[in-house]
């Protein structure tokens, strides 16, 4: 199991088969798309970069064996586990400071 200081590595999906599976089966359809589909089938504005779309399926396929943060997964620069384990705190929500955290901004 993924573990985190701060929780989002407790529920993070990267690592699920349903999601790898999913994430494999969006990458041969797009893999199948004729090369000028978008000049057909989109119009001005609409464009897509394939390129990026696959790039980014990629780095999803990539990222399935990740451990957590607490095992040397995650960021190399976390903020957020920089702060925990200087504090030595197993989990945010411990930390006295927690409600006025500024590392926990975004979750």
């Amino acid at each position: 199991m993924k573990e985190s200081y701060c929780g989002l590595c407790d529920q993070c999906q990267l690592g699920s088969p349903d999601f790898q599976a999913a994430v494999a089966k969006i990458k041969t359809y797009v893999d199948q798309l004729p090369a000028f589909w978008q000049q057909q089938c989109l119009q001005e504005g609409q464009e897509v970069s394939l390129v990026e779309f696959r790039r980014g399926l990629d780095w999803f396929l990539g990222l399935a064996q990740c451990p957590g943060c607490k095992d040397a997964g995650g960021l190399k620069r976390c903020d957020i586990r920089s702060c925990a384990e200087k504090r030595q705190q197993s989990r945010c929500y411990i930390c006295p400071d927690h409600d006025s955290c500024r590392h926990l901004v975004f979750v």
